[in-house]
Order: C-alpha cells, then structure tokens, then sequence
C-alpha cells in the first residue's frame, strides 16, 4: 500500500490520479478489514505456525536422521523464520509486494545463497504452517508473497 500511495502520488504530479491508480487504491482499501484480521490471526498464533514450520524443517533436514540438529542452529533458525512470518505478514497487510522485496526477501536471498542453500524452499514450511493454522480465507491472501519470496529465492537471478 505504502508503493501504492508512493506510486499514487508520484503519478499525479500535480495532476489528477488517473483511472487505474484510483481502482487499485479503491482495491486496497476494500480489502483492508480481511488483511488486517489475517494479519491479526497471524500474530496470535505465531508460536503454533513457527512451532509447525519447525517441526516441518526438521522432519526434512537431510541429516536428521543421522544426528542432533545443533540448538544454537535450531534457535536461529527458530528466529529467522519468526522475523520471515513477520515480513511476510506486513507485506500482506499493507499489500506491498515492493516494500516485501527490498525489505526482506532481498536480505533472505543473499543469506540463503551465502549459505549455499540458494535453493533450499524453507518459505513453503511457513505457508503450509499458515494454511493449516488459517482459516482458508486468510491463508490464501499470503499466498501471493510466499510464491514471490520462493520465485525470487530459487531463481538464479539477483
């Protein structure tokens, strides 16, 4: 939203809002009320989707079954997806995929490829995690950043 008014803004230039831009502020603001509540069902239940997420992580780590995840590693793990969740909400909330990108996603990406796990799809565990611990209605208005977030990760292209 906050690219949006910025975009908004900068188009008018001392002129009238043109047509598109007046629809696709009018979009944001009558879905406002069902962003905020997903926004709101999502830091309620923060614990149970990053408890989820993890435990979805785990199960899938290629060396689980040869040995302790390291805590300090599960415990920054723990953190980074909680501070993903959070990122990933604001950006559904405000209905700023622009915002999401410079913010967020471009710092997740570089870490991951950092850590050689440029194509490592940790995002999916948060959205699954959401989508059952979501209404379907609220799961589904996250869907759209969690698939940019993964296009942008997996692809090769900074």
């Amino acid at each position: 939203m906050i690219t949006l008014l910025e975009a908004l803004v900068e188009g008018a230039d001392g002129a009238y809002a043109n047509k598109q831009d007046l629809r696709n502020l009018e979009h944001a603001m009558f879905s406002w009320n069902d962003r905020k509540e997903a926004y709101l069902a999502v830091q309620s239940n923060e614990k149970s989707i990053i408890d989820r997420a993890m435990t979805l992580i785990q199960a899938t780590k290629p060396t689980a079954n040869t040995r302790e995840i390291d805590p300090v590693r599960l415990e920054s793990c723990r953190r980074d997806i909680t501070l993903a969740l959070r990122y990933y909400a604001l950006g559904m909330l405000l209905q700023d995929e622009e915002m999401l990108k410079d913010r967020f996603i471009y710092w997740q990406k570089n870490v991951l490829q950092a850590m050689g796990l440029h194509h490592y799809n940790g995002v999916q565990f948060v959205l699954d995690s959401i989508c059952v611990e979501l209404p379907k209605e609220q799961a589904n208005l996250f869907k759209p950043y969690f698939k940019l977030a993964q296009d942008m990760i997996m692809s090769d292209k900074n």
